[in-house]
């Protein structure tokens, strides 16, 4: 390899301070390779473009930061009202299983009273809402 000259030393020191200035950016940009290899060509001839495709790219990393922190703030609050949700779950189970066992209790009562008709409306209703519950809103799966 043959010497450089003086002025072939000093560009290729400024293109080695722009080197290392837009590596240090690449650590905050997290630009690619070739984006790199890009902006470095640009940089002596075009640095307001070069400063402006790197501001563009900082305000989108904020806008996902951004992102990240709503998706943050909207786990904490889920972790929040989770055991809420499980009591309004857990009350539901209850009162369903009560109104299920109170109907089978009162088909008994009328049955042993001898007024089949009722009894069977009792038993007729808990079958009933036990057949709709395991057979009704089926969600479908779309391909």
């Amino acid at each position: 390899m043959a010497k450089l000259t003086k002025s072939q030393r000093k560009k290729a020191s400024q293109q080695n301070t722009a080197s290392v200035t837009l590596q240090q950016q690449n650590n905050t940009y997290h630009l690619g390779a070739s984006e790199m290899d890009s902006l470095q060509r640009m940089q002596d001839s075009y640095p307001h473009i070069v400063d402006k495709i790197l501001s563009f790219r900082q305000q989108e990393l904020n806008v996902q930061k951004e992102i990240v922190d709503i998706e943050r703030k909207e786990q904490e609050i889920r972790k929040s009202e989770m055991p809420f949700i499980r009591r309004y779950a857990f009350l539901g189970q209850f009162m369903a299983y009560s109104i299920g066992v109170g109907s089978l209790i009162g088909g008994a009562y009328f049955a042993t009273l001898g007024n089949t008709t009722v009894a069977g409306l009792f038993l007729t209703s808990t079958v009933g809402i036990a057949f709709a519950q395991f057979f009704g809103n089926k969600k479908k799966d779309t391909k």
